[in-house]
């Protein structure tokens, strides 16, 4: 199992987590994981790229052979608007019309899930837009409160601005990080869980 390896039992419940890696792959994978290993104890995922179609990341899951079961993931691809992920998260509000399944017809409804993962979550936010990102942490970590679901945000390291990247990390309740380091001629990889 994954999380043992890295020293994580679980990952917490009713959290917002941020993965982050310099740009790489890393960060998805692990991710990935995470969400197989959840629709193998039955739990309900949603997952969200903003760089990938979804095709590609049934792809990539089948390739590391996480191709079993995943009639409990629903996964939107090519996902880029911050407004419209917003609009998606604030369906059990009566007043947003609940819109949900206009962006994607299985979602019936979007609470229901246990785990939600955006890859990649700082890609929303390249045109630095600070308070935009704040607001949307500060809904994620109410919902992720008030209806028990777990948020993994991947973000790559370096295209946003390193104050708005401090920001981010302040704002969650853990994160992990994927680290390279070239010294010597040599790439040294390690997880950093500060």
């Amino acid at each position: 199992m994954l999380l043992p390896s890295i020293g994580l039992k679980e990952i917490p419940k009713n959290a917002v987590l941020l993965v982050e890696e310099d740009l790489g792959s890393i960060k998805s994978t692990f991710v990935q994981e995470i969400a197989f290993g959840a629709l193998k104890n039955d739990k309900k995922i949603l997952y969200i790229s903003t760089k990938r179609s979804r095709e590609d990341v049934l792809d990539q899951m089948s390739m590391l052979k996480m191709d079993g079961n995943c009639d409990g993931m629903v996964i939107l691809g090519d996902f880029k608007d911050k407004v419209a992920l917003m609009d998606l998260f604030h369906g059990n509000d009566p007043a947003a019309g609940h819109m949900y399944h206009i962006v994607d017809p299985s979602l019936n409804n979007i609470f229901d899930v246990d785990i939600c993962i955006m890859d990649t979550f700082s890609s929303l936010f390249i045109e630095g837009d600070e308070h935009s990102m704040v607001e949307s942490i500060n809904s994620l970590i109410n919902i992720s409160r008030n209806n028990n679901t777990t948020f993994l945000l991947a973000a790559d390291t370096g295209i946003l601005d390193e104050r708005v990247e401090r920001i981010m990390r302040s704002m969650m309740d853990g994160v992990v990080q994927f680290k390279t380091q070239y010294t010597g001629g040599k790439i040294t990889r390690y997880i950093n869980i500060p």
